[in-house]
């Protein structure tokens, strides 16, 4: 399998393990395609539309209505699946039409609240459960008025994910700290073994995880939502910074990092011939079983330990259409997919390698990686999407830009910065 000029959310689309945090496509931002007639509900239907598009993920959610429609008899659900790519570009369009779809896989970040603040979502105040969710997922639901527009449903987490078995071999133990991890780096190369993955060729958006992270760690998560807002500059002196740590690491990523594949990098994880990836589980889900059991992580290493810990968890759920024909009817099923047995059946059926929003549901696959993330996530004092679910894929492709010039020419840094605010400006059309 091949994965030619795809964004994060294709790439992870294709990918097909990940259920509701998957089922990301590119072209967040593209021109709607125009929506078929009749898309929309009338009377007590209720029409949910979904980008789940492989065979567990749409058991699953078949599920869900089968089981919500046994709860409330009085409505009639129907499921409509369409592939990722084409459920992007058509979301803002339905969301528009006066018979919309009511309810829609969806997720959290930047683009659900810009939804929002054009009046396009739901309220779902009145069914989003008083306790079960943590104060950062109910802040990620909520819009700028105080309204709950977003019910999550399940996420997932980053890690610099590792084989214990080679670990063990190479007598190599996690690092906490930066100064340990650059150290930990050292050592491997040492070895004779590339310490980290970063293929490059067709995922350029694994950048963004390491600009992310080390923006995190620098300056912390308010400065970062600010600057993906454009209300910081790249020009700062903080980001220079970020750049300063990005260099310190360059020397021990993959040397044919961007001639390589996400699968051709990942096939030379797996063998040992790299230690570590900067990712999501998604990483293991292709993996044989064996290597499956033989995958750990650590927390991305602590650079300031005055500064709180953000980490990346990427959140999936469902938004209702503020012109759905039948209000009532969506926020019954938004009330039913917030409740812990609703989420631990989606899990269940689909199999996916997601993590319960509701803290009161339980994986019904539980594993010790599993639980390392959710206590991870759990541990945060704040919680971020991703780049570019944190602003939106023009912002991305502009980062992917500067971080890999950044990694041709270090010496360029603060015309890389200049460019970049440039590039930036202009995709917000400033």
């Amino acid at each position: 399998m091949s994965y030619p000029n795809v964004s994060r959310r294709g790439f992870l689309a294709g990918f097909g393990a990940l259920g509701l945090a998957s089922a990301l496509s590119a072209c967040a931002t593209a021109t709607p395609a125009k929506p078929a007639s009749g898309s929309g509900s009338t009377s007590n239907a209720l029409l949910l539309k979904s980008r789940e598009t492989s065979d567990g993920s749409r058991k699953a959610m078949q599920a869900l209505l089968d089981t919500f429609v046994k709860q409330h008899p009085q409505y009639k659900p129907k499921l409509n699946t369409m592939e990722a790519a084409a459920f992007q570009q058509q979301i803002r369009s339905d969301l528009t039409l006066s018979t919309p779809p009511d309810v829609l896989t969806w997720f959290a970040g930047e683009i659900a609240s810009n939804f929002a603040k054009q009046g396009l979502l739901l309220d779902a105040s009145s069914v989003f459960p008083a306790d079960g969710y943590s104060p950062q997922f109910a802040q990620l639901s909520t819009d700028a008025s105080g309204k709950k527009v977003f019910i999550p449903t399940n996420y997932y987490w980053w890690g610099m994910f590792y084989r214990k078995s080679y670990f063990d071999k190479w007598g190599l133990s996690e690092p906490k700290t930066w100064d340990e991890f650059i150290a930990l780096c050292k050592t491997i190369k040492g070895k004779g073994v590339i310490p980290i993955a970063l293929p490059l060729s067709d995922s350029a958006w694994l950048t963004a995880s390491w600009f992310d992270y080390l923006n995190l760690r620098l300056n912390g998560a308010t400065f970062h939502r600010a600057l993906l807002a454009g209300q910081e500059s790249y020009t700062d002196p903080r980001v220079a910074k970020v750049l300063d740590s990005y260099r310190e690491v360059l020397p021990y990523f993959d040397p044919a990092a961007k001639g390589l594949a996400f699968q051709e990098g990942t096939a030379k994880w797996q063998q040992g011939k790299e230690a570590m990836f900067l990712s999501g589980p998604f990483l293991a889900d292709a993996m044989p079983a064996d290597v499956k059991d033989d995958i750990s992580f650590f927390q991305f290493p602590i650079l300031d330990p005055a500064v709180p810990v953000a980490e990346e968890a990427p959140l999936d759920g469902f938004i209702a259409s503020a012109h759905t024909a039948n209000p009532e009817g969506a926020k019954a099923f938004l009330g039913y997919v917030a409740t812990p047995e609703a989420q631990e059946l989606y899990l269940k059926i689909s199999g996916n390698t997601v993590i319960p929003a509701n803290s009161n549901a339980k994986s019904p696959i539980s594993t010790p990686l599993l639980e390392k993330g959710r206590a991870m996530v759990a541990g945060a004092a704040d919680v971020t999407q991703f780049f570019n679910r944190d602003t939106n894929d023009d912002q991305l492709n502009v980062l992917t830009a500067a971080m890999v010039k950044f990694m041709d020419k270090p010496d360029e840094g603060a015309d890389i910065l200049k460019q970049w605010q440039n590039d930036s400006a202009k995709a917000r059309g400033n």
